[in-house]
């Protein structure tokens, strides 16, 4: 503690001696030290509240994917429960049910045939069942409502395979062969 205080009389003794000119180098050497530490300082908080400012702007995003995520699993869940009910019901009877949609769209069925239960229906698979049909000379406009229709029917019925050709008597018209198929929970 004497060596400082020893230290400060001589910085006192030195000060009270020096010319003005010294004096005014030592206040800007001062003020300039002062001004570098106030710097360090400032940079040092603006570097902090810069980590900071990053690290909430990503929480809030993360936040607002997880929003994003609930609301999207709310709707699937909403149609996985949608689908399971769908399931639950007996489906049609696939042949008078695509002869009467077919008929109902103006559409003329070649031949049908029944392929029966073609998988499932064991370990809480739900059960296929498919019919192949042929139509002859149908219109692209017929085709596309008969095809709505027996996307759009009770249960859970859907086209498989859809093959197309143009007829070979009038370029307007197409030969289809398609597989309708319909599930039914276990």
């Amino acid at each position: 503690m004497e060596k400082i205080r020893a230290l400060v009389a001589d910085a006192q003794a030195w000060l009270a001696a020096a010319n003005p000119r010294e004096k005014r180098f030592l206040a800007v050497g001062a003020g300039g030290l002062l001004l570098f530490v106030v710097l360090i300082g400032w940079a040092s908080f603006s570097s902090s509240i810069n980590k900071a400012q990053a690290s909430l702007d990503e929480k809030r995003s993360d936040f607002e994917k997880i929003s994003r995520l609930a609301a999207g699993y709310g709707q699937q869940e909403q149609e996985r429960q949608l689908l399971e009910a769908r399931l639950r019901q007996s489906p049609p009877a696939l042949m008078s049910f695509v002869d009467t949609t077919a008929r109902s769209a103006g559409v003329e069925v070649g031949g049908m045939s029944d392929r029966g239960v073609v998988s499932g229906g064991q370990g809480g698979r739900p059960r296929e069942m498919s019919v192949e049909v042929n139509l002859g000379k149908v219109p692209l406009d017929k085709l596309v409502k008969l095809l709505q229709d027996i996307e759009h029917s009770p249960g859970v019925v859907r086209v498989r395979r859809l093959r197309l050709r143009k007829s070979f008597e009038n370029k307007d018209v197409l030969d289809v062969s398609l597989s309708v198929s319909a599930w039914q929970g276990s």
